[in-house]
């Protein structure tokens, strides 16, 4: 008879598979910290500022980030939508 062993993933595995896209998330959150604060017009700035205009251009990044996604997206769908017809047309 075989036996199953079963294997424990281990607490990084776990939070990996849990996250997705938690991690490149984060990456890109320290990306766009580090731009932010490298513009010389940043150390003039107040400290409420500093810390809400690093939250704020990520969001936006994010945002543009999203949008950008939705279009390629579409562009997929409708490519592949163009593809079906142009299969249809070729067989009739």
């Amino acid at each position: 008879m075989m036996e199953t062993q079963e294997v424990k993933l281990s607490l990084e595995e776990k939070v990996n598979k849990k996250m997705g896209l938690a991690k490149y998330i984060h990456e890109m959150y320290y990306q766009n910290a580090i731009a932010f604060m490298q513009d010389p017009r940043y150390e003039q700035l107040p400290q409420y500022l500093k810390t809400s205009g690093i939250s704020s251009t990520f969001i936006a990044w994010k945002e543009a980030l999203d949008k950008t996604r939705d279009t390629r997206e579409t562009a997929e769908k409708m490519i592949e939508v163009s593809n079906k017809k142009s299969t249809k047309k070729k067989v009739a």
